[in-house]
């Protein structure tokens, strides 16, 4: 008997339409988002584009632009468009429809194995391991009990009602000694469930994963990260997503997600990922750009952006911030 395909594998399956051309079976709209994670969208053109190279062909590298939010309730399709067959690289472009429309586009590139003595990589930071960290829906629990909490109770439950499908596990700042202001964050991830031993569908797990909380880490040294620092935000939404594969790994097991902002700029916030395995391989980079836009005069009671710490002070406003 045929082993139950877990929640992430049904979020990248696909139906094949015609030759190169393929569709969604199951969006998903986080709460409070414009449109379909973007992850998600990710995931299934890099998902369609492997359908047509050869199985010993693996994917190195990803550059997407993300143009029009995706709606939830009708399926997106992907059309594949064959740009080069080689013998060492394959590359191959993505384009996704709806309501007549391209709200996305993605060129990716395959390359064949090849050994190489010239070998190097950065070192993974010390980081507590993934055990000793809460996850999301423990957090998530815990602030649903917390009185202090009680304004977002109801977004609370909604997200536990509606979970993403990784379990991810952000290591809070002071554990490895970094400043609350600083441009920089750190996370367990892996997805739920175990995968089949299928590369390709591991490459497309970590494109879904790569982009939940990269983006945010632009918004770290202006005091946005809290829930009501974060309703001055007028926009937050992706524009390009790049990934480079370096090496095999598992997208079921524990990844370490290091993502780092070195610029924010004309409404834009600039960030770079590094996904290293358990045992310190670095096994993915990753880079995002995206709109990040907020209001100059806040809501009534709401501290301004950048004062978010001497507002903490208070009790409540310390709650809503671990949100």
């Amino acid at each position: 008997m045929s082993q139950k395909a877990t929640a992430m594998e049904e979020s990248l399956e696909l139906e094949e339409l015609d030759v190169n051309l393929y569709r969604s079976k199951k969006l998903w709209k986080p709460v409070g988002a414009r449109g379909v994670f973007g992850g998600q969208v990710v995931g299934l053109a890099l998902a369609a584009a492997a359908k047509t190279v050869p199985d010993h062909f693996h994917v190195h590298s990803l550059h997407s632009y993300f143009l029009l939010a995706g709606d939830n309730t009708i399926p997106i399709t992907f059309r594949v468009y064959r740009v080069r067959d080689g013998k060492s690289y394959i590359t191959r472009g993505v384009s996704a429809r709806q309501h007549g429309r391209v709200v996305f586009v993605l060129n990716c590139s395959f390359h064949v194995h090849e050994e190489s003595t010239l070998v190097h990589q950065m070192d993974m930071p010390n980081v507590p391991p993934p055990e000793s960290i809460k996850s999301e829906e423990q957090r998530l629990h815990e602030w649903l009990k917390d009185p202090r909490a009680a304004k977002f109770h109801k977004t609370i439950q909604m997200r536990l009602e509606n979970p993403i499908p990784v379990d991810m596990r952000l290591i809070k700042s002071k554990l490895v000694g970094i400043n609350d202001k600083e441009p920089r964050q750190m996370m367990w991830i892996r997805a739920k469930g175990r995968l089949p031993n299928n590369m390709a569908l591991h490459h497309c797990v970590a494109a879904y994963c790569s982009d939940y909380q990269l983006l945010n880490t632009s918004l770290i040294p202006h005091g946005l990260v809290g829930a009501s620092e974060r309703r001055a935000l007028t926009m937050i939404t992706s524009l390009d997503h790049a990934m480079w594969f370096h090496a095999p790994y598992r997208a079921d097991e524990w990844l370490l997600y290091v993502m780092e902002s070195p610029r924010s700029i004309s409404g834009r916030g600039y960030a770079t990922g590094r996904i290293y395995t358990a045992d310190g391989r670095l096994v993915i980079s990753t880079a995002q750009e995206g709109v990040i836009r907020y209001t100059e005069t806040p809501p009534a009671g709401l501290p301004a952006p950048g004062k978010a710490q001497a507002a903490a002070a208070d009790d409540g406003k310390q709650a809503a911030a671990k949100l």
